[in-house]
């Protein structure tokens, strides 16, 4: 009788992708057999392949029964009920919900007098693209595959195995240059499927048992599991179809070559793509230069196309209404999935419309790269270098055109994940030599293979361990695989003349280790000379700060080390003994805890006191709120995500670091991690910003109407980072229009409004080239516009403080002079302060 588990299902995306891996994974270490039956449908799955557990439809609270039958099933029996109880539950994807257009649906101002065409459609990646429509076809069996002979059961087997050989180290090489982690996640979704043994045994009963050729054997296989997968009632496995049909497609790509091909045009103009359904593969094969959007009629915005764009930046929509069966290939188009609509037939009010668009998006964005080019400083000249987390040499590029100061955290491992055996030396030398070049001669720190706990390798062997974030995981598994590790040695060393490279070792928690590290990296130094090769004598060597025992003795570790980088990931769940992927313990795994600020400042101050320095990675370093304290703190450098280089940098300008120095003192005497963040709450909210400043104050504008002149003023406040949701505040701001006008008379309106959406109070002024209707109690067109936003919970006396005394200096004819005469933003800021008292 085998062994049974009897369990709940408590993820709420059921049995998709992810999960299934992880159990799959987790089975490849026994060789007993394990089945997984759904006891609400009856359906049963072999648990070492993908397809068959998403296929079982297993949901939410339904209850399920493990069976384990074979030679060593009791150890595997303890170990999957242990899986099941504590890593299980946290296996679920972040899955981002996009609602659907909702019936309430009104265009923006602007566009209401627009006679365009349009659709509306379910925003899948945001942006806003514009180019003509190319239709992309479904692929199809090729009539030629469709229409052949088998050669015989053995040699059509032999196609199939040597097919799946060939994709399968595709695959793996693919993922290793994959240009950001959505993309390799999605090529090891790839991978999963191709080394199926379900899907493997399909392919080879089409051929030997019902004697179908090597192509219709691929058709066949891809139409079972999709029927599969397309009979559970998950719209997030409906999308994951098309990733079965991709790894359908290249197979065939393998096995036939070009004959298995279809040849899309090229896309030599700007261009919105149309398709029923688009694979991951056909997204990565289109040039991204011209691709400007994506209109999918398939639903939902979970398929891993659908990452994948969000990950390029590529504007996309899906579960278009009306647009099936129209032609409309050729037409320009603009893709806005900010709103959610297809539009065609541009007039010249949807053109000007767009035109302000895509100039709003490209001045944030030039905004936000201009503040990026120089070093990282807080407004009163503290340094704080910003640097980039990469997986690949590729990402290295983007993170240098990003702004960042270097190369903060390399992580070595993905050139190991996904593959039968580790990359060879002369494959990790080129990989880094790649990075160093992209730097430019900014630093690169390349952590040394941090494999274990939630990234075993299978090529290691590693035991089964109870937990194996606990375990034998980063520099503890060096002793054991000790040529492993000296290959990536003088692979680093090897590359270091190519650059200033800096090498960091993972989980450290002894003394010991980093010496036998050191006396590692000196030998092979020692003997590159020998091979003929070249390398640097000293590579500095750092530790990551992830175990808090190092915090308490950092006295010997500043000896004998470089540098240090705090993983604050790991920090925080092993301080505060909170699992970071359990959800049971969020409340608790707080960074705001009291004892872990007042561990990160001990170690920062223990740091500097010994003249080293100290970085900080992790997910405290990728939010604009915790930057403050991260300044306070007096870090040396933080690292975060390539996207998000420009954004922190420009957060980091605004900030004043002896203002931040207070604000840590604050949050430290906070007795609780929730009266630290009211402390936090309160910083943001007193914004140094002034109310107005030059950038504000816009003195030639060629808007036509009144509702171009309030979009330009508010896309300038999204510009100058007074806002991410300038529609909330365009909303707030017509509220308060549709009730009464806002034009006072004197050729001059001030519209206004209060929102949360503005990050600070905020006031605009822009003057008009031609004057426009506003609607005005005198009936005079408008010349001049004063947008005065604030923020709800600024204090009430604020906004009649400002709108009165505004009101009232507009009465007086030479102060309207001084704002409606042709000057320079210096003055006209000058006016404003005086008359206004706002200096």
């Amino acid at each position: 009788m085998p062994l049974e588990i009897r369990f709940n299902c408590q993820l709420a995306g059921g049995v998709h992708a992810r999960p299934a891996s992880a159990l799959e994974e987790l089975t490849a270490r026994f060789r007993s057999e394990f089945s997984l039956v759904n006891e609400r449908n009856g359906c049963r799955a072999n648990a070492r392949s993908v397809l068959a557990l998403v296929a079982s439809d297993i949901r939410l609270d339904d209850a399920c029964r493990l069976e384990i039958a074979g030679p060593d099933e009791q150890e595997a029996h303890a170990e999957m009920a242990r899986f099941l109880r504590e890593r299980f539950p946290c296996c679920d994807n972040d899955i981002p919900t996009v609602q659907p257009p909702g019936e309430e649906f009104s265009l923006p101002p602007d566009l209401r007098e627009s006679t365009m065409t349009y659709w509306r459609a379910t925003p899948a990646a945001a942006g806003i693209g514009l180019g003509r429509i190319v239709e992309i076809e479904p692929f199809e069996l090729p009539e030629t595959l469709a229409n052949m002979r088998p050669l015989g059961a053995e040699q059509e087997r032999r196609r199939i195995e040597e097919g799946l050989y060939a994709l399968n180290a595709a695959l793996a090489e693919q993922a290793a240059r994959m240009p950001s982690d959505a993309a390799a996640g999605i090529v090891a979704a790839h991978q999963a499927i191709a080394r199926d043994p379900e899907f493997r045994a399909s392919l080879i009963e089409a051929v030997t048992a019902v004697g179908l050729c090597a192509a219709r054997a691929v058709a066949e296989s891809e139409a079972h599991f999709s029927r599969m997968l397309m009979a559970t009632s998950s719209e997030l496995l409906h999308q994951r179809v098309l990733d079965v049909q991709d790894v359908c497609r290249q197979l065939l790509d393998k096995i036939y070559g070009e004959a298995a091909r279809r040849s899309e045009a090229p896309l030599t103009e700007d261009a919105i793509c149309l398709a029923e359904s688009l694979t991951p593969s056909q997204l990565l094969a289109l040039d991204r230069r011209y691709l400007k959007g994506l209109v999918l009629f398939q639903p939902g915005t979970t398929s891993h196309v659908h990452i994948l764009a969000r990950s390029f930046g590529i504007p996309t929509l899906t579960r278009a209404v009306g647009l099936t069966g129209r032609r409309i290939a050729g037409e320009l188009a603009v893709v806005d999935a900010e709103i959610g609509l297809l539009a065609t037939n541009l007039d010249e009010t949807a053109r000007r419309y767009y035109a302000m668009e895509q100039d709003r998006l490209r001045r944030r964005q030039a905004r936000l790269l201009r503040l990026a080019e120089g070093p990282g400083d807080t407004s009163d000249g503290q340094p704080l270098q910003i640097a980039a987390n990469i997986s690949s040499a590729d990402e290295a590029a983007c993170g240098v055109a990003a702004g960042a100061d270097g190369v903060g955290l390399f992580r070595t491992e993905m050139l190991f994940m996904n593959r039968d055996r580790p990359p060879s030396e002369g494959e990790q030398f080129e990989e880094y030599r790649r990075a160093l070049y992209a730097a430019a001669g900014k630093p690169v720190i390349i952590r040394t293979l941090d494999a274990g706990g939630d990234k075993p390798l299978p090529f290691l062997n590693q035991p089964v361990e109870a937990n194996p974030f606990l375990g034998c995981r980063g520099v503890r598994l060096y002793p054991r695989h000790e040529a492993l590790f000296r290959a990536q040695v003088r692979a680093l060393l090897r590359a270091s003349v190519f650059g200033p490279l800096k090498m960091l070792a993972p989980m450290v928690s002894h003394l010991d280790e980093v010496r036998w590290m050191r006396r590692i990296v000196e030998e092979e130094s020692a003997r590159i000379p020998e091979t003929g090769q070249q390398g640097k004598r000293h590579v500095p060597l750092g530790v990551m700060l992830e175990v808090p025992s190092i915090a308490f003795a950092l006295d010997h570790f500043c000896r004998e080390v470089d540098f240090f980088s705090i993983g604050s990931n790991d920090l925080l769940q092993y301080f505060l003994a909170a699992d970071r992927a359990n959800p049971g313990v969020s409340g608790i795994s707080d960074p705001l805890s009291p004892g872990f600020l007042r561990l990160l400042k001990k170690a920062v101050d223990d740091v500097h006191t010994h003249g080293k320095r100290i970085g900080l990675c992790g997910e405290m370093a990728i939010s604009v709120r915790y930057l403050p304290l991260l300044v306070g703190l007096g870090l040396d450098e933080i690292s975060v995500a390539v996207p998000a280089v420009a954004e922190i940098k420009a957060a980091l300008a605004r900030l004043s670091s002896s203002d931040c120095s207070e604000l840590l003192t604050a949050v430290l005497r906070s007795p609780t991690a929730r009266e630290a963040a009211e402390c936090l709450d309160r910083f943001h909210q007193q914004s140094c910003d002034p109310i107005v400043d030059e950038n504000l104050i816009l003195m030639s504008s060629g808007s036509r109407t009144k509702a171009e002149a309030i979009k330009e003023i508010v896309d300038n406040f999204f510009v100058q980072g007074r806002t991410d949701r300038p529609r909330d505040v365009e909303v707030a701001i017509w509220q308060r229009e549709s009730v009464y006008s806002t034009g006072l008379g004197y050729g001059i309106a001030i519209p206004h409004c209060k929102s949360d959406s503005l990050r600070a109070d905020t006031m605009g002024l822009l003057r008009l080239d031609q004057p426009v209707d506003w609607g005005s109690v005198d009936g005079q067109p408008v010349k001049l516009v004063i947008l005065l936003g604030l923020r709800e919970s600024s204090p009430k006396e604020t906004h009649m403080r400002i709108f009165s005394r505004l009101a009232r200096r507009l009465m007086h004819e030479d102060f309207r002079a001084r704002l409606i005469e042709p000057c320079d933003p210096a003055s006209t800021l000058n006016a404003l302060q005086e008359e206004l008292e706002l200096a």
